[in-house]
């Protein structure tokens, strides 16, 4: 009698507690858009008979403080043409819960011969298809949701809900065969709408955005969103364009900020283990508009740059999803920055990297602060290979009444028209960056602002229609860079405001290399009071001077640039040195070695000396050169540098006779290696030790490497190898193109003589995606 008594009290005590406390789940078996007739008491049950999706929502609203499932069946959704709820208005849900459009966690086999949603949602005509209002912790999973076309509707309009909010394996503008069924925006976050996840990191999580008249996914005023592994653009193949107005927009409004927002950042190897896009890479691709854009459409509509910070890396902008082939676009602006932020495009690590096809611009800023580029590839595909290249400017920065520096570091650019880089108004770092074709490599112009000067170092630009570099402001700083192949002249200055520019340094790391130029390797137009400053610089092949003041040939007039200053004299070219006169007082003599007659060949850097108050001078090598060698020497003051002056050194004195042969002095090692210092007919030296000076970082994303090296033994030649190959004779520096990502192993040695290097100097190194 006990035990009965208990139990029944345990009865009464279970039916006590209400409904509302239990989450419930509901399984929905109509495609009938009915409302729930049996007054939310737990019982999805439609006048119908039936348990319909606003019936089903309806009951879950109802209970409070619980997170239901709303599920579907699968004899009636089985992802084919038909199995779609016509809505007549919007369905609102305001409690926790998961809508789950999958079929016992699995995605159907849709009518358009992919893998996707079991179930559609149409309409309404007005008003936005699902409505997401101060409810936390909501899943929409599984739907392809339609025709939600009416002024400022969304396919899922998320409004006030601050946590959680999920929408994964979703077709948002898409029907089930695959057809467009448009809505006017997407999704949208509204302001203080937190903590969005739209996608994921598997395949399975991906939402498709498609044919949207406006935005695919609106985020305004949200906080921490994360953006992963979605398709915007291209239909659920990942390859066929299916544009939206705008793929992608985040911004702030005018009483809330966007921070923390995330597009593909999420996972570190997004991109880096397939070719094809995974691992939360975003496809962003096909639009009409802006591929990513952090500004919006201004004030009016309630829409201001995105405070930040904001994130966008590791996906495929104007590729397809296996990063082959293009995707057409009407883009203006693949990643449209603005004025945004304390914004990051792409990064530091391999899976960051933002891969870019199309487009004018690649990446465009103005007048924002804490812009940061980082290791993004415009223009190639994930493999190196080249596909369609901005036509404007791969990377733009306009930096007018910016209070920071930007920063563009480890870009992979190739151009079809325009700049590689631009920047408008100084204030950028702009270094390690591999740039290819276009009209220029990088080109600056207007009068720095705030941040002041434009640093350019350690960038590799080949094969520029015109110049590698055009500098049209003041006060940039060009060292330790590769000019390759210019069409025209590889640096060029001109301008009214082209004053003050410093190209090269007084370390070896800083020498830029220029060579292969149609023109000049280094011009400077008018006007007189130029200021241009030329320091170290080295390079071959040039069609013109190495430097040319005013690009009008040999020669400097008294009122041309750098104020008129004109090449030192040199009346003395012995082997230890030369000297000469005719200086400004205090002027700064450098003297170059030349391997060739060539006006626009300078071979490496023999040393330099003030001039003393009456102009004469005197330079000191470190060591002897050869008899009969051609040098070169500029002088420069505060007017700026001059051009070349030319002369050849003496021959060298008569030793009376050959030297002692070298049969007993110097000895032979096993392998038949001279060794110490002695030196006879054939074997001039000791033996030489190679070093590596200058050489890519162990990880890069540049596909064109550079290494320079040195000998311990003066007059020393190199052999060079990489990888798999043999040794073959090379000079410092080494440059490689076209390589592809992988490891690979650089080997040089030093040749002085007989003797080489036992023990080349070896550096590795990686290229990644």
């Amino acid at each position: 009698m006990k035990t009965f008594i208990a139990l029944l009290v345990a009865i009464v005590c279970l039916l006590a507690i209400p409904a509302t406390a239990l989450a419930a789940e509901f399984t929905v078996d109509s495609t009938a858009d009915e409302p729930d007739a049996g007054g939310l008491n737990g019982v999805c049950l439609s006048v119908g008979l039936k348990c319909t999706l606003r019936a089903a929502i309806e009951e879950s609203n109802s209970s409070t403080g619980t997170k239901d499932t709303i599920k579907f069946s699968g004899s009636i959704f089985e992802g084919l043409t038909g199995d779609t709820v016509a809505i007549g208005s919007s369905l609102t849900i305001t409690a926790p819960v998961k809508i789950d459009g999958k079929f016992n966690g699995a995605q159907c086999n849709t009518s358009a011969g992919v893998k996707g949603p079991c179930v559609e949602v149409s309409g309404p005509a007005s008003g936005s298809s699902l409505v997401v209002e101060n409810a936390n912790d909501v899943e929409i999973e599984g739907l392809a949701i339609t025709g939600a076309t009416g002024a400022g509707a969304a396919a899922i309009n998320v409004i006030n809900s601050s946590a959680e909010f999920e929408a994964r394996a979703d077709w948002i503008g898409v029907k089930l065969d695959g057809s467009a069924g448009a809505n006017n925006k997407g999704i949208f976050l509204d302001p203080d709408s937190n903590g969005g996840t739209i996608g994921g990191k598997e395949t399975a999580d991906r939402n498709v955005f498609a044919n949207n008249s406006f935005e695919g996914l609106d985020i305004e005023g949200a906080d921490n969103a994360d953006v992963l592994g979605n398709y915007f653009g291209v239909k659920p193949d990942g390859a066929t364009r299916a544009a939206n107005g705008k793929n992608i927009e985040i911004t702030d409004t005018i009483a809330f900020e966007a921070n923390g927002d995330e597009v593909g950042t999420t996972v570190e190897g997004a991109a880096v283990t397939t070719q094809a896009c995974d691992g939360g890479c975003n496809v962003i691709s096909g639009s009409n508009g802006s591929g990513v854009d952090l500004v919006g459409d201004g004030i009016g509509q309630n829409e201001l740059p995105a405070d930040g910070p904001t994130t966008v890396s590791g996906n495929y902008v104007g590729l397809n999803s296996g990063g082959v082939t293009p995707v057409p676009t009407g883009a203006v602006f693949d990643v449209f920055a603005g004025a945004a932020e304390d914004v990051t495009v792409g990064g530091t690590k391999a899976g960051n990297t933002n891969y870019i096809a199309g487009g004018s611009y690649g990446i465009y800023q103005e007048n924002s602060n804490g812009f940061q580029a980082l290791g993004n590839v415009i223009g190639r595909r994930p493999g190196g290979a080249g596909v369609s290249g901005t036509s404007t400017a791969g990377i733009f920065l306009f930096s007018l009444s910016s209070t920071g520096r930007e920063t563009v570091e480890g870009n992979t650019i190739r151009v079809d028209g325009g700049a590689g880089i631009e920047q408008r108004f100084g204030g950028a770092d702009i270094a390690g960056n591999s740039i290819e074709e276009g009209q220029y490599g990088i080109l600056t112009f207007g009068a720095p602002a705030g941040p002041g000067s434009n640093v350019i170092e350690e960038n590799t630009i080949v094969n520029a229609e015109l110049n590698a570099v055009l500098i049209k402001n003041e006060n940039n700083l060009l060292t330790g860079n590769l000019f390759e192949g210019a069409g025209q002249a590889a640096i060029r200055i001109e301008g009214a405001t082209g004053t003050g520019n410093l190209i090269g340094g007084d370390l070896e790391s800083e020498e830029n290399e220029i060579s292969g130029s149609g023109g000049d390797a280094i011009e400077v137009v008018d006007p007189e009071d130029t200021d241009t400053q030329i320091k170290r610089n080295f390079g071959s092949g040039n069609g013109g001077l190495f430097i040319d003041l005013g690009a009008n040939g040999p020669g400097n007039s008294v009122s041309g640039p750098n104020d008129g200053i004109q090449p030192p004299s040199i009346g003395s070219a012995k082997l230890t040195g030369a000297s000469g006169s005719g200086a400004l007082p205090g002027a700064e003599i450098r003297v170059f070695r030349k391997a060739t007659s060539s006006p626009g060949e300078i071979e490496s850097f023999l040393g330099e000396a003030k001039a003393d108050g009456s102009g004469n001078w005197s330079v000191t090598y470190a060591a002897a050169i050869p008899g009969e060698t051609r040098i070169a020497a500029t002088q420069s003051a505060l007017e700026g540098t001059s051009e070349l002056a030319f002369a050849t050194t003496e021959p060298a004195p008569s030793t009376g006779g050959g030297g002692a042969k070298d049969d007993k002095g110097a000895g032979k090692d096993d392998k038949g290696k001279a060794k110490g210092k002695a030196k006879g007919k054939d074997d001039k030296g000791g033996i030489p030790d190679t070093r590596i000076v200058k050489g890519p970082k162990k990880k890069t994303h540049a596909t064109t490497v550079k290494f320079k090296f040195t000998s311990t033994e003066d007059g020393s030649k190199f052999e060079c190898k990489l990888d798999r190959q043999k040794f073959k004779p090379c000079k410092s520096p080494k440059t490689y193109k076209k390589l592809k990502p992988g490891k690979h192993v650089f080997k040089v040695r030093a040749v002085k003589g007989k003797n080489i290097d036992p023990t080349p100097a070896k550096r590795k190194f990686k290229v990644v995606d």
